[in-house]
């Protein structure tokens, strides 16, 4: 797990190979990312927060670039 340098956002992975997204304030999921053959083991958010990697067993790392809602705050 790890949390978005603005901490609006937590991202997880786990054995179901998917990266869920969850809306801290909200808590309530936002998105999920697929792609990954295997468990995610680890994901980390850029500095900006606007790039997410996660990393697989699936011996892939899968980059995504992150777009926040323009109408929610």
């Amino acid at each position: 797990m790890a949390f978005s340098p603005d901490g609006k956002v937590l991202a997880a992975g786990g054995d179901n190979k998917i990266v869920n997204l969850w809306d801290v304030a909200r808590g309530a999921e936002s998105a999920t990312l697929s792609g990954h053959t295997d468990a995610v083991h680890s994901v980390a958010f850029s500095p900006d927060g606007k790039t997410l990697a996660s990393g697989s067993a699936d011996k892939t790392v899968k980059i995504c670039q992150l777009v926040r809602n323009p109408t929610r705050s």
